[in-house]
């Protein structure tokens, strides 16, 4: 089995932070599961150990949330500084898939191209998803009780428009009221 997913870290130093784009790799069924080796070939590569590959993107802020958009390379964050950062992780998952020799030295790509948008808030915020029904969709849910909706303006996502700011404060139906 192989899975490639991506995480955000909260360092002390805002520059110290991360999107951790990972692989991992050979990843199989486990000892106590395994009652029916049968013969040594199949033990032994059941036994080899799973491979565990990252790449870290530079971040400025501790992330709360981060989103890839439907299983693509578009990934976004929200940080403890109240910024949605939409970013391309393709690079870094082009990195993980070069196969990697014992002892040849790696240069460590640079990532710093790879942010594509941001959108400043007011609040720090804790919601964010993307749409699974209008691709390039995007909502952020503040602290402050706001709600931004931003749609891709093409499918490289390489650009935003923000749709709507709504502020819950005070609204007494539900969410699909508003």
């Amino acid at each position: 089995m192989e899975l490639y997913f991506v995480a955000g870290s909260q360092a002390t130093k805002k520059a110290d932070n991360r999107i951790y784009v990972m692989k991992w790799s050979d990843m199989r069924q486990t000892l106590n599961e395994d009652e029916l080796a049968s013969d040594s070939d199949e033990e032994e590569e059941r036994n080899k150990d799973p491979i565990i590959r990252f790449e870290g993107i530079p971040h400025r802020g501790g992330i709360n949330r981060i989103r890839s958009l439907h299983g693509s390379p578009i990934v976004a964050t929200w940080s403890e500084d109240g910024d949605v950062g939409i970013y391309n992780v393709a690079a870094a998952l082009e990195a993980l898939d070069k196969p990697v020799v014992k002892g040849q030295q790696v240069k460590k790509p640079n990532y710093g191209g790879s942010k594509l948008a941001s959108f400043r808030n007011k609040a720090e915020g804790y919601a964010l998803d993307w749409s699974p029904n209008t691709f390039g969709r995007l909502a952020a849910g503040g602290n402050d009780a706001s709600l931004m909706l931003y749609q891709a303006a093409d499918e490289t996502c390489s650009t935003f428009i923000k749709e709507i700011a709504v502020g819950l404060q005070g609204h007494k139906g539900s969410i699909e009221d508003v």
